[in-house]
Parts: structure tokens; sequence; C-alpha cells
């Protein structure tokens, strides 16, 4: 298991649709939508624990990044800025206090008289926004014994486009990559292009060799900035950003992953082998390696400061 699982028949009461909150079985967006058309929007995954938005300003500055770049101009209609006073209305709503929120502005619908499927798109589209809570682990299940949590992964070709930056709602790749992995018997994918490591399919990745740290650098090969890697970065000042080859992963003594959604959790086979000390040397149970446990400390560390500054 990677990460908190809400009962599968879970759905939230109201979600988030525009400008208003909205029942969830009233909710409607258009079937003519660019998002469902062409997958033409930009999302954020957020963390709230206790009521409070983990680093909700670095969300809020990746997504008009994200717009800038996909060049969905839509200061008229919608300004990132409010997704704060949305998310805590989101969670007010649905009586959530620990969750996952999810957010998506998509190019929206054309208007009257303009070509509903136009590669160029027109520019007056109005944006559709949309938002959405489940419920997730507290920082308290984080600290106990056992975390993080393991997870099997496959190695995955690289075979997406070039703008990693951009978080894209178009994750057909992602997609691809992690049901060949399921079909390999694993539970993940880790990318690489050109024998280079990029990333998971929805977390970054960190090493550690003899408990030297390491993670792919940005300029290295396109991927994700994640917020959660920032947070990490910014309190282990001992992990070092590089390229990082594919025999590198291979030689690893633990392999970690990083997302909003997963935190930490540690990789403790890579197609089918074991890795390094993921075990602690005990192949019948699994216990999380030290620089697991050191990364893992520092991000819950660094969310208590977070979510504590006044700006949760």
């Amino acid at each position: 298991m990677t990460g908190p699982r809400p009962s599968p028949d879970y759905r939230p009461d109201f979600v988030y649709l525009n400008d208003r909150l909205t029942p969830f079985g009233q909710a409607s967006i258009s079937p003519f939508d660019r998002g469902f058309l062409f997958g033409d929007g930009v999302y954020e995954g957020i963390r709230a624990f206790d009521s409070r938005i983990v680093a909700m300003e670095r969300h809020i500055a990746r997504m008009k990044r994200s717009l800038e770049e996909a060049r969905i101009f839509c200061h008229d209609w919608f300004d990132p800025s409010s997704l704060a006073d949305k998310t805590h209305e989101l969670l007010a709503a649905n009586g959530l206090t620990n969750a996952f929120i999810y957010w998506q502005v998509t190019r929206g619908v054309p208007p009257p008289g303009a070509p509903l499927r136009a590669r160029v798109p027109p520019p007056d589209c109005r944006p559709t926004v949309f938002g959405f809570a489940i419920p997730a682990r507290s920082l308290e299940e984080y600290r106990a014994p056992g975390f993080p949590l393991p997870v099997r992964a496959s190695i995955r070709p690289d075979t997406r486009w070039t703008r990693g930056r951009l978080k894209s709602i178009s994750l057909l790749g992602n997609v691809l990559a992690t049901i060949e992995a399921d079909e390999l018997g694993q539970e993940d994918a880790i990318l690489v292009r050109n024998g280079l490591v990029a990333e998971g399919s929805a977390t970054n990745v960190i090493l550690s060799h003899n408990g030297r740290l390491t993670t792919p650098s940005l300029d290295s090969v396109p991927m994700l900035e994640g917020v959660t890697r920032a947070l990490v970065l910014e309190t282990l000042d001992e992990v070092r950003e590089t390229a990082v080859s594919v025999e590198d992963l291979l030689s690893a003594d633990e392999i970690l992953l990083l997302g909003t959604l997963t935190m930490v959790v540690t990789v403790t086979s890579l197609d089918g082998k074991p890795v390094g000390r993921a075990t602690n040397g005990d192949a019948r149970g699994y216990r999380p390696g030290p620089a697991a446990r050191r990364v893992l400390d520092a991000l819950l560390a660094a969310i208590s400061a977070d979510i504590h500054s006044g700006h949760a």
C-alpha cells in the first residue's frame, strides 16, 4: 500500500465547480470541455493536516506557472490565489481535517460559434475550475513504526513529452507506465529517459548510497518540480541534486519516492529484485531503512513548520 486509501465507495458530499460548492451528485461538466476532449488543462494536488493546508503558496505559484506555460489566460475568470479560501471551504463542507485535495483548471468550453475541436483554441474560452477532497492520513500516523511504507517498482522508459515541469492533466504516459508495471506484478513505475532517472509515475526520487542522498536535478531530464521534494531539500541540505543514472538507481542502498499523497515510500524491490537495505537484511519482513526514516522525519518537520507558520 503506497498511500492512504479511503473506502472504495467514498464520494465527497460536495465538490467545487467554477464559482461554487456543488453537491457531488449535481456536478455537471460539458462533454465539449477541452479538458475532456484534449486533456487541455493543469492541476494541483494539495495536502491538509488538522485543517491546515501544506505549502499553499507553493501550490498557487506552481498553478500560475502551469497556466502561463499552457497559455490558459483566465485572469478575468479565475485567480489561483483564490485556491486557499476555496480549499478551506471544500474541507469544511465535507467535514474533513486530514485530506488530499485535487484542483484542476481546463481551458473550458469553446464559446458559441467557435469550432469544438480546434487545435488553436479561441481566445475567449471561460475556464472550468474543479476541485474535490478525500480523507487522508494524519501526521501522527506517519510517525508510527513501519513508516515509510513499502512499494514494489519497475523501471519503465519515459516516453512522455518534454514539458516535464508543466503539471498537465494529460497523464496518459504516466498511466501507461503504471499499467505496464502492474502487468509485471509491480505497484509503481520509475521513469528513465536516455539512461537517466526522471521520476516516479506521480513522485520524485531520492537515492541513498552509504547514507549519501541524491536526487535527479531538474535540469538533467524533464520532470515535475515536486512540492514535497522542495520541502525535503530545504530541510535536508545534505541531499545533492545531480544527474542520476540507471546504474546509480540499481546500486542504491535505498530508493525513496516522494509525493503529496504518498509522502515518502520505500522501494523494496525493483523489477522483482530486492533493493539494498530495504528490509535491513530480513527478507521475511519489511523495516524502513535509515535514509527512509531520515527523509520522512525531515518532511514531517517541514510540514509541521509550514502549517504552524500562519500561512496555512
